[in-house]
Protein backbone atom coordinates (compact mmCIF):
# COMPACT_ATOMS: atom_id res chain seq x y z
CA UNK A 1 0.00 0.00 0.00
CA UNK A 2 2.92 2.35 0.65
CA UNK A 3 3.83 1.88 -3.02
CA UNK A 4 0.36 2.95 -4.18
CA UNK A 5 -1.27 -0.49 -4.37
CA UNK A 6 -4.59 0.78 -3.02
CA UNK A 7 -8.02 -0.19 -4.30
CA UNK A 8 -9.86 2.91 -3.10
CA UNK A 9 -8.98 6.22 -1.48
CA UNK A 10 -12.00 6.87 0.74
CA UNK A 11 -10.89 10.34 1.82
CA UNK A 12 -9.90 11.63 5.26
CA UNK A 13 -6.91 9.28 5.36
CA UNK A 14 -9.02 6.12 4.91
CA UNK A 15 -8.23 3.48 2.29
CA UNK A 16 -9.77 0.20 1.16
CA UNK A 17 -7.66 -2.76 0.09
CA UNK A 18 -8.81 -6.04 -1.43
CA UNK A 19 -6.91 -9.08 -0.17
CA UNK A 20 -7.01 -12.37 -2.05
CA UNK A 21 -8.31 -15.48 -0.36
CA UNK A 22 -6.67 -18.81 -1.15
CA UNK A 23 -8.60 -20.41 -4.02
CA UNK A 24 -10.89 -17.41 -4.50
CA UNK A 25 -8.62 -14.55 -5.58
CA UNK A 26 -9.31 -10.90 -4.75
CA UNK A 27 -12.91 -10.86 -5.97
CA UNK A 28 -13.96 -13.54 -3.48
CA UNK A 29 -11.50 -12.48 -0.80
CA UNK A 30 -11.41 -9.96 1.97
CA UNK A 31 -11.73 -6.19 2.28
CA UNK A 32 -9.87 -4.13 4.84
CA UNK A 33 -10.21 -0.49 5.83
CA UNK A 34 -7.04 1.20 7.02
CA UNK A 35 -6.07 4.73 8.00
CA UNK A 36 -2.81 6.62 7.60
CA UNK A 37 -1.44 10.12 7.57
CA UNK A 38 0.99 10.64 4.72
CA UNK A 39 4.25 9.01 5.70
CA UNK A 40 3.01 7.89 9.14
CA UNK A 41 1.99 4.48 10.40
CA UNK A 42 -0.93 2.46 9.01
CA UNK A 43 -3.86 1.54 11.25
CA UNK A 44 -6.10 -1.48 10.63
CA UNK A 45 -9.67 -0.39 11.34
CA UNK A 46 -12.03 -2.99 9.86
CA UNK A 47 -11.87 -6.23 7.91
CA UNK A 48 -14.56 -8.40 6.39
CA UNK A 49 -15.05 -11.25 3.94
CA UNK A 50 -16.64 -10.10 0.69
CA UNK A 51 -18.70 -13.31 0.64
CA UNK A 52 -20.27 -12.44 4.02
CA UNK A 53 -20.84 -8.72 3.58
CA UNK A 54 -21.07 -6.72 0.39
CA UNK A 55 -20.36 -3.35 1.97
CA UNK A 56 -20.14 -1.66 5.35
CA UNK A 57 -23.15 -0.01 6.93
CA UNK A 58 -23.27 3.71 7.70
CA UNK A 59 -22.58 3.27 11.41
CA UNK A 60 -19.42 1.25 10.70
CA UNK A 61 -18.21 3.84 8.16
CA UNK A 62 -18.81 6.62 10.69
CA UNK A 63 -16.88 4.69 13.35
CA UNK A 64 -13.98 4.05 10.95
CA UNK A 65 -13.80 7.74 10.09
CA UNK A 66 -13.86 8.83 13.75
CA UNK A 67 -11.33 6.24 14.92
CA UNK A 68 -9.11 6.84 11.90
CA UNK A 69 -9.08 10.57 12.55
CA UNK A 70 -8.32 10.05 16.24
CA UNK A 71 -5.44 7.67 15.52
CA UNK A 72 -3.84 9.68 12.73
CA UNK A 73 -3.89 12.85 14.81
CA UNK A 74 -1.80 11.27 17.61
CA UNK A 75 1.90 12.01 17.94
CA UNK A 76 4.47 9.22 17.83
CA UNK A 77 4.87 9.59 21.61
CA UNK A 78 1.10 9.25 22.16
CA UNK A 79 1.04 6.17 19.94
CA UNK A 80 3.96 4.65 21.86
CA UNK A 81 2.17 5.33 25.15
CA UNK A 82 -1.01 3.68 23.78
CA UNK A 83 0.99 0.60 22.79
CA UNK A 84 2.71 0.43 26.18
CA UNK A 85 -0.66 0.64 27.97
CA UNK A 86 -2.16 -2.05 25.68
CA UNK A 87 -4.71 0.35 24.17
CA UNK A 88 -3.17 -0.31 20.75
CA UNK A 89 -1.35 -3.32 19.41
CA UNK A 90 1.57 -2.88 17.06
CA UNK A 91 1.90 -5.48 14.33
CA UNK A 92 5.34 -5.85 12.79
CA UNK A 93 5.31 -7.42 9.35
CA UNK A 94 9.01 -7.00 8.68
CA UNK A 95 12.23 -5.80 10.26
CA UNK A 96 11.74 -2.30 8.77
CA UNK A 97 8.49 -1.59 10.63
CA UNK A 98 8.46 1.26 13.11
CA UNK A 99 5.79 2.62 15.47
Amino acid sequence: MERGLIDADLGSGLFKKRIARSGAGKRGGYRVIVATRGDGPWFFLEGYAKSKQDQLDTATWDACRAIGQALTSKSIRELSDSIESNKLKEVNCDAQTQV
